[in-house]
C-alpha cells in the first residue's frame, strides 16, 4: 500500500490542479495554451529527470533515492503556491515534476526486485487500483481549495500530501537493493543500461503499448476541463464527479486484470484484451461527440470504456517490459516511464492547443491512439507465439 500511493504523486500533482487551469490563466494574464504548461512541463520534468533518478537507484538504493525525491517535492510545491508569475509557477512546477519523478520510478523497481513476471503484473494492477483512487478525489479536492481560497491554495495541498508521503516512505519501506546487487555510477554505464534495455527482445513492444494508450489517456486529462467546463457548460463540481467515473473505471478495469491474472490468464494476454477495450472506447467517442442528441454522454460513457481498456493493459505491459531485464530495473523503469510520459505530454499539450473545447478532436487523438496500441499488442502477441 506504501509503494501505491508513491505511485499516486503523479496523479495528485496533475489532477488536483486541473480545475484550476482556467484561474490560473485568468489570475496570471495568459491564455489556455501557456496555463496548460503547468501540467505539460511538469510531466516533461518528471520524464526527463527519470532517466536519471531509475540509474541512480540502481547504483545508490532504492530507499535513499526515493526519500531525496520526495523532500525536493514537498519543497517545490511550497515555491508553486508563492509564485508570483506565470514564468516562475512553470520553472517551479518542472522541478516538482524532477523531484516527483522518484516515486513512481522507485516502485515500479522494487515490485520488480521482489517478483517474477506474473505477480508483477497483478501486484502493478493492485497498485493501479489503489492509485486510481487520486484521480476521484483530487479534483474534487483541487476544486474545493480553489473555492476556498484560490488557486495557490491547490500547491499548497500538494505540499502537504508531499510531506506525508515522506513520513511513510521513510517509515515503513526497506531497501530492496542489496549492495551486491547494485551497479557502479558512471556516465558510461548510464548510457549501457539504456542500450542494453532497448537491444533486449521482448521490452520494446509492451512499452510502446503504454506509451500509445497512456497518450490517449492524457489527452483527456490535459483536455477535460475545457471539454467538460467550457465545451458542455458543466460546473466545477460536475467536473470532479465526471472525472471520478473514469478514474472509477480505470480501478475496476485494473482489480479486473488482477483477479484474471490470478485466475491463470498471461500478462500477454491481458494486454490483447485490454487494448481491444482500449480501440472500442476510441471509436465509440469519435461517434458519440458527432451526435448531437447524445449530449454529454456521447463523450463520457466511452471514455468509461477507454479507462477500462487502460486499466486491463497498462500494469501487464509494465510488467512484460520489465520482465527481460531484473539486474537493470531502475533504468528500465525510467526508460518506460519517461517514454510513457513524454508521450502523454506531447499529447495532452497538442490536443489542447488545437482542439480546446471541442470533443471531436480529442475524439481523434483516443481512437488513434487506442488503433495504435491494440496493433501493437497483436504484434507482441504474434512474437511471443513465434519465439
Amino acid at each position: 500500500m506504501t509503494i501505491a500511493a508513491m505511485t499516486g504523486v503523479t496523479a495528485l500533482s496533475i489532477d488536483m490542479s486541473l480545475p484550476a487551469q482556467p484561474t490560473i490563466a485568468a489570475a496570471l494574464e495568459v491564455n489556455a495554451e501557456t496555463a496548460q504548461l503547468t501540467l505539460s512541463l511538469f510531466m516533461i520534468g518528471f520524464a526527463v529527470a527519470q532517466l536519471v533518478v531509475g540509474y541512480l537507484s540502481d547504483a545508490w538504493g532504492r530507499r535513499r533515492v526515493l526519500l531525496a525525491g520526495l523532500t525536493m517535492y514537498a519543497v517545490t510545491a511550497v515555491a508553486c503556491a508563492a509564485s508570483p508569475n506565470i514564468e516562475v509557477l512553470l520553472a517551479c512546477r518542472v522541478l516538482q515534476g524532477v523531484g516527483a519523478s522518484a516515486a513512481p520510478v522507485v516502485a515500479r523497481a522494487m515490485v520488480r526486485d521482489t517478483q517474477p513476471a506474473a505477480q508483477a503484473a497483478r501486484l502493478m494492477s493492485v497498485m493501479l487500483a489503489a492509485l486510481s483512487i487520486a484521480p476521484m478525489v483530487a479534483p474534487a479536492i483541487g476544486g474545493a481549495m480553489l473555492d476556498l481560497a484560490g488557486w495557490r491554495a491547490v500547491f499548497g495541498a500538494l505540499a502537504v500530501c508531499g510531506v506525508v508521503l515522506l513520513a511513510l516512505a521513510h517509515g515503513t519501506l526497506g531497501e530492496t537493493l542489496p549492495p551486491e546487487r547494485r551497479v557502479t555510477a558512471s556516465p558510461v554505464g548510464l548510457l549501457r543500461g539504456y542500450a542494453q534495455f532497448f537491444t533486449t527482445r521482448g521490452t520494446k513492444l509492451p512499452m510502446l503499448i503504454g506509451c500509445a494508450s497512456f497518450a490517449g489517456q492524457f489527452a483527456y486529462i490535459a483536455d477535460s476541463p475545457y471539454v467538460l467546463m467550457e465545451g458542455y457548460g458543466v460546473s466545477t463540481e460536475a467536473f470532479g464527479l465526471y472525472f471520478a467515473a473514469t478514474a472509477l473505471a480505470l480501478m475496476v478495469g485494473s482489480l479486473a486484470g488482477a483477479r484474471m491474472i490470478r485466475a491463470g490468464r498471461s500478462p500477454g494476454a491481458m494486454i490483447v484484451t485490454g487494448t481491444l477495450i482500449v480501440l472500442t472506447g476510441g471509436v465509440l467517442v469519435t461517434i458519440g461527440t458527432r451526435v448531437e442528441a447524445l449530449g454529454i454522454a456521447g463523450f463520457l460513457v466511452p471514455m468509461i470504456v477507454y479507462f477500462l481498456g487502460v486499466g486491463i493493459s497498462g500494469p501487464s505491459a509494465t510488467a512484460l517490459a520489465l520482465e527481460p531485464v531484473p539486474h537493470i530495473a531502475g533504468t528500465a523503469s525510467a526508460v518506460i516511464g519517461f517514454l510513457t510520459m513524454t508521450a502523454g505530454a506531447l499529447s495532452g499539450y497538442f490536443t489542447t492547443k488545437i482542439g480546446g473545447s471541442d470533443p471531436r478532436i480529442f475524439a481523434l487523438v483516443a481512437m488513434v491512439m487506442g488503433a495504435i496500441a491494440a496493433v501493437l499488442a497483436c504484434a507482441a502477441a504474434r512474437a511471443r507465439r513465434h519465439r
